[in-house]
Parts: C-alpha cells; sequence; structure tokens
C-alpha cells in the first residue's frame, strides 16, 4: 500500500472512531452520568493510553516549557471540547451537536485569515461561510434533532465545541514538526483532565455494562481516533484529510438517527447540508491554492 493511500486509510480510520461519540455519550447520558463525568473519564482514560504509547516510543520527554504550553491548551482544546460538546448533544441531540461541532472548518477559515500572512480570503471563501452560517441557523431554529424547541445553551455550546476543536488545528499542525503525536495529545490530554477534575461528582453507581462503555469510548475517540488522525496528516495532503474527516458528522448522524431515533425537520436536514457543502467548498478552494 503507497504511503498516501496509508494516509487516507488511517484518516477514513479517525473519522469513523470519532463518529462513535455520539453513540457511547448517548448511551452513558441515558445510564445516568453527567457530561462532566463522561467528559472526565474520555480525557483521563485516553490520555492514559497516549502515555503509555509515547513512554513505549520514548517520545514523551519534551521541553518543560512546551509541555506546559501543551497543557495549558488542552484544558481549552481537550477538557472545554469533550465537556461543551456533551452538553450540547445533552440539550440539543447528539445529531445536532455533531453537526455544530462541525463547524470547526469555518472557524478555521476566519483564523488564517485574522492571525496568519494568508492572502486575502477569496471571495469562494466567504461564500462558504454565509452558506454555513446560514446552514446552522436551519438546523438551529428547527428544533434540533430532538425536536422539542430549540435550547440556546445546546446551541451554544454546539457552536463552543466547534471553535475549541478548530484551535486544534493550526496548534496541531504548528507542533507535530517538532514532536510525534502521542507526545502533544499525552500533555493535552493531562490539561483536560486537570481542568475537568476540581469540578467532577460521581452520582450514580456503575454498572459493568456502563465501565466498559466509558473505557470504549475513550480508547476509540478519546486516544484511537485522534492517533490515527495524526498519522493521517503525516502521510496525506491536509487538504485530503479534512476532506475525508467529513465522514464523521455524517456517520454521527446517521449512527443516533438509528439507534435512538433522533431525527430533524426537513429544514434541519437542509441546515445540514448547506453546512457540509460548505466545508466541502472550503476544502476544494484550499486545494486549488495548494495546487497553484
Amino acid at each position: 500500500m503507497s504511503i498516501l493511500a496509508t494516509g487516507y486509510s488511517y484518516t477514513v480510520l479517525a473519522a469513523f472512531s470519532w463518529s462513535l461519540t455520539a453513540l457511547f455519550a448517548k448511551s452513558m447520558l441515558s445510564a445516568g452520568l453527567s457530561p462532566l463525568e463522561v467528559s472526565f473519564w474520555r480525557a483521563s482514560i485516553g490520555g492514559l493510553c497516549f502515555i503509555v504509547n509515547a513512554i513505549v516510543a520514548s517520545s514523551l520527554k519534551i521541553r518543560f516549557t512546551h509541555a506546559v504550553l501543551f497543557i495549558l491548551w488542552g484544558m481549552m482544546s481537550i477538557g472545554g471540547l469533550y465537556y461543551v460538546f456533551l452538553l450540547s448533544i445533552q440539550h440539543s441531540g447528539a445529531a445536532m451537536g455533531e453537526i455544530l461541532l462541525y463547524t470547526a472548518p469555518i472557524w478555521v477559515a476566519v483564523f488564517t485569515r485574522l492571525f496568519s500572512r494568508e492572502e486575502e480570503v477569496s471571495r469562494q471563501k466567504w461564500m462558504a461561510i454565509l452558506i454555513a452560517l446560514c446552514g446552522v441557523g436551519f438546523v438551529c431554529f428547527s428544533g434540533g434533532s430532538l425536536q422539542s424547541g430549540y435550547s440556546k445553551l445546546g446551541i451554544a455550546c454546539g457552536l463552543a465545541s466547534g471553535l475549541c476543536y478548530a484551535f486544534q488545528y493550526p496548534f496541531f499542525k504548528h507542533w507535530q514538526k517538532l514532536y510525534k503525536t502521542e507526545a502533544i495529545y499525552s500533555y493535552m490530554h493531562v490539561g483536560g483532565v486537570l481542568v475537568l477534575l476540581p469540578m467532577i461528582q460521581f452520582d450514580v453507581p456503575y454498572t459493568p455494562q456502563t465501565w466498559a462503555t466509558t473505557v470504549m469510548m475513550a480508547v476509540f475517540t478519546g486516544y484511537l481516533a485522534f492517533w490515527a488522525y495524526g498519522q493521517g496528516l503525516k502521510r496525506a495532503p491536509q487538504v485530503h484529510v479534512a476532506v475525508l474527516c467529513n465522514l464523521e458528522p455524517i456517520l454521527g448522524t446517521l449512527w443516533v438517527c438509528f439507534f435512538f431515533g433522533e431525527n430533524f425537520t426537513p429544514v434541519g436536514w437542509l441546515g445540514f447540508c448547506l453546512i457540509l457543502f460548505a466545508i466541502f467548498i472550503l476544502a476544494m478552494d484550499r486545494s486549488r491554492q495548494h495546487a497553484v
């Protein structure tokens, strides 16, 4: 298998693993766990997997100042992401949470304009951002995938999850030139645990099934997905990786619609399609720039 094909395979694995997040989260929330508990276990067990991986690969030792930076960044982009995403699922439904999480490429497009020296944002990018905003509006005010009336908290947390997710992209892109994936995410997950730990309360007893679901969620979505994503970025063009990762919200939405009976109204499905279309436009626009 060629290096490029291997990169695509890792990226598809990452998208598939991340798509299971909503499925595991719905199951754990139904068992009585709070969004904070689910987020804590996802960060702590996933982080432990990364630390073991980094120790085996002899890559855990990095500069102290860089380690501190990774921990601080992980407080927001891991701990913050995990928590607000779970709150979005709880208040607006898992399908809606998945879609709002994937407003991240829109945030990335804005960040590159504001904080980098890239050329002016093209008309095509502005069009994509406008289309995505329309899609977000349709999804949010259609009542979400629970169809129980829109939740302001659910909408805010969904958009915040996309923002936290977007922060990971330029950060990881920069630091992967110096450190391995497992080292970067080891320290970032430590930051996620540290910011969640002071607030955690364990209010319900854990059954063997609850523990099994908790561990599977952390391993698949807190470790394997991030690791495979990093491997994909090393072997395939970033634009191609971004496009393939769009499988996640599609698969995640299908899982919860099939297993938990969530569904959008026709207006919500229209918004779903508009957001994915906007992300595709952004990816193709960047692809042409790289080609030039």
